[in-house]
């Protein structure tokens, strides 16, 4: 499939999307996130890397399939594994490589989590706050009675149905605000037109519910909490600390606003040094660039359990735009649809970045999520190189 075989009506759709998803600067408009001028982070490779035929993970059905196997039924474009600065596994597949860049589609959130922490950290936003303290066009809307606290956590409770296969639920009409979608008539232009006009709600902080528009709300929010486009705010904040081969970037609308629940892409070997960021505490050469403190209570995980409706397995928690699953190693990951990950894993050390393109827009099921866990503890046996 060419570049000219892809367009904004097909990238997102089964087949289309196996090339969409890593040309999505082909067809839809995006602005750049510069990696700034710092140095590359070197990542160094083992001489004994893992053997993706030998290895066996937990499979689909209950019973042990070859790594192999999990990286074909899952469609992936591209994995890595990092343990510290050293690649233990790496493999691209059909035309993407490693110069390649890939939209991460919902982990875009965890990277918005990252730079709330920042901006708390530097007391520039108050998660107690109402959001209409920030941004008082929602003052009549969906999230007009919600907190920053409750962006961060999905606790909000807008009126908001997040079916993805539905095409008049509120995620498709959003997608279409965004322009990653070709528009129907009387549909919105711009995201935040779309969520100025979202009303009605449930109870605020009662229980979970993910939802897209939430985040895009929390960019609002660290737009006017940090005075400076969202785009801006992760190159300064985020992006250009990470020792990053290639710049980011993230899909905008026709007005320029960044769709910040969704629209990032990167270099898989960039996705896996933020991963490293996130997981050595934020910091990076002696400098603390993420704040110690966000980063240990996102781990700890939420108050409410996730449900099966959602985009990651039931039972784990939610905490500052990261799924908790409350597993023995105190994992945390960040997920997109049609299994975009990043999986960390602090007592091995290790960072999983994966690129896919499956069949079915759901991610973080199980078995997945079990496979990532079983590469994880295999990565941590291969010795150290001194």
């Amino acid at each position: 499939m060419t570049s000219s075989d892809i367009s904004s009506g097909n990238w997102l759709t089964p087949p289309h999307h196996r090339s969409g998803l890593h040309r999505v600067e082909d067809v839809i408009s995006c602005a750049t996130v510069a990696r700034g001028d710092a140095p590359v982070r070197g990542l160094q490779c083992t001489r004994n890397p893992l053997d993706w035929d030998l290895l066996t993970v937990p499979g689909p059905e209950g019973r042990p399939i070859r790594a192999a196997e999990f990286l074909a039924r899952t469609h992936t474009d591209g994995i890595l594994v990092l343990r510290g600065d050293t690649v233990i596994g790496e493999r691209y597949f059909g035309e993407f490589t490693s110069a390649s860049r890939h939209i991460v589609m919902s982990l875009s959130k965890s990277f918005a989590g990252m730079l709330a922490g920042v901006l708390a950290s530097a007391g520039l936003l108050e998660p107690d706050a109402a959001v209409p303290a920030y941004v008082p066009e929602l003052a009549g809307g969906s999230y007009a009675g919600a907190t920053v606290g409750q962006l961060l956590d999905m606790t909000a409770a807008p009126h908001y149905d997040m079916s993805y296969l539905e095409p008049t639920a509120e995620v498709h009409v959003g997608d279409r605000a965004a322009g990653w979608r070709p528009r129907r008539p009387g549909d919105v232009v711009g995201i935040r037109p779309f969520l100025s006009r979202l009303r009605g709600a449930g109870r605020h902080g009662a229980g979970f519910q993910y939802c897209s528009g939430t985040t895009d709300v929390l960019a609002w929010v660290l737009e006017r909490a940090g005075g400076a486009g969202y785009g801006e705010l992760m190159r300064r904040h985020v992006w250009s600390w990470i020792g990053a081969e290639d710049d980011a970037f993230v899909t905008v609308d026709d007005h320029g606003t960044p769709y910040a629940c969704a629209g990032m892409g990167m270099r898989l070997r960039d996705l896996a040094r933020f991963g490293r960021l996130v997981l050595d505490d934020g910091w990076r050469e002696g400098t603390a660039v993420l704040p110690a403190d966000w980063i240990a209570r996102t781990r700890r995980g939420g108050d409410f359990a996730t449900t099966a409706e959602s985009d990651a397995a039931a039972g784990g928690t939610y905490k500052n735009q990261w799924w908790i699953p409350g597993d023995d190693h105190g994992s945390f990951y960040g997920v997109g649809i049609f299994g975009q990950y990043l999986w960390l894993d602090p007592r091995t050390d290790v960072v999983i970045a994966k690129f896919s393109a499956t069949d079915e827009p759901v991610a973080g099921t199980p078995a997945v999520l079990d496979a990532l866990g079983a590469i994880s503890r295999a990565a941590a046996e291969i010795p150290q190189e001194g």
